[in-house]
């Protein structure tokens, strides 16, 4: 299979084949992971979701570290991120923890 992918490419060689598509599944799962996490934020810098999923997509490996490194400085849906408790509740796991009292 590799040699037809090599003979198709113009002979190039089968070690810059396999990096070629390690480099095209690495891009792809990228792009994929930034269109995710962008369809989960609230809002993003610039304001318009359109332009980051228009960068991802045209901007190929290069858009994707740009959304990466630019893009997810807004936070998270509310129902996204993880449950956090109270400092009371905190406060009484502490107390029942450290206690000096016995049940």
């Amino acid at each position: 299979m590799l040699e037809k992918i090599s003979s198709a490419l113009g002979g190039l060689p089968i070690p810059a084949v396999v990096a070629l598509l390690a480099l095209l599944a690495t891009q792809l799962s990228l792009q994929l992971y930034c269109l995710y996490d962008l369809s989960r934020r609230l809002s993003v810098p610039g304001g318009k979701k359109w332009r980051w999923v228009l960068l991802i997509v045209v901007g190929n490996l290069v858009g994707a570290i740009l959304y990466l490194a630019l893009g997810r400085s807004a936070p998270l849906a509310v129902s996204d991120r993880s449950p956090s408790r109270s400092a009371d509740d905190r406060q009484r796991a502490l107390d029942r923890i450290y206690s000096d009292k016995k049940p």
